[in-house]
């Protein structure tokens, strides 16, 4: 497994989450050096870390192992979400009725 990617990916996350890496690491009892050699895939966390930090960050494993998964309908979806996560209520709704339509389409030309 690659840790920097995976390492940037926790980055990526936590920052569209607008947290600071002191605070993720005091919401996983880490110290911030420890989560900083994490997202700079300098160190791989345990399996019990990572399975606080993403729970910390209110998201599924998948989204942070995407890279590593065989890809399926379930970590696709679970990608949109993430996406989704990122944007205003407002924008959530327009998306997925763009979303809406372009699965229609699809279901159409089947």
């Amino acid at each position: 497994m690659d840790s920097k990617a995976l390492g940037k990916r926790m980055q990526d996350v936590r920052t569209a989450k607008g947290l600071t890496q002191a605070d993720l690491a005091q919401m996983v009892d880490l110290t911030p050096k420890y989560l900083s050699n994490l997202e700079c895939g300098f160190r791989m966390p345990r399996m019990d870390t990572f399975v606080d930090i993403a729970n910390a960050l209110n998201i599924d494993a998948n989204t942070l192992l995407v890279d590593y998964l065989d890809r399926g309908p379930e970590i696709e979806s679970s990608r949109v979400a993430a996406m989704l996560e990122k944007l205003p209520a407002d924008k959530q709704r327009s998306a997925l009725r763009i979303i809406e339509a372009v699965l229609a389409e699809f279901s159409e030309n089947k």
